[in-house]
């Protein structure tokens, strides 16, 4: 990883189905991938997905749908091609994406929020 990019790192209790979450229904390019990490980029910025040990993955508990983690300090944003689409995915991947943009959105922006499979908070917007 190089140190010139900003990048996030991403912890997962199920590497390969977070790391598909992000690559098939946000659209994020796979740079490289093995049974620890999964590199994703989205125009230039870098998201580290990252396993979990096992021995610490096995004692958490995430439910069928996930709660959505509303509380945290950070949430990234993303750009996507097309809002319907990338909802239909993260529906079938064991996420979502909200029908109604936040009220305190600006409509015109076709901004929405959005969980990941384990729960994890992120923005998504559509060029206009």
């Amino acid at each position: 990883m190089s140190s010139a990019k900003v990048s996030a790192v991403l912890f997962a209790k199920d590497l390969p189905t977070v790391a598909a979450f992000y690559s098939t229904a946000i659209g994020l390019k796979v740079l490289v991938s093995d049974e620890y990490h999964t590199r994703l980029e989205c125009c230039g910025f870098e998201l580290i997905v990252h396993q979990i040990p096992r021995h610490m993955a096995d004692g958490i508990a995430i439910d069928r749908p996930p709660q959505r983690r509303t509380s945290s300090a950070i949430r990234l944003d993303y750009p996507v091609r097309n809002i319907a689409e990338s909802r239909r995915h993260a529906r079938l991947l064991g996420g979502d994406i909200d029908e109604s943009p936040p009220p305190w959105a600006d409509q015109a922006a076709r901004f929405y929020c959005g969980y990941d499979p384990e729960g994890n908070q992120f923005g998504v917007a559509e060029p206009a």
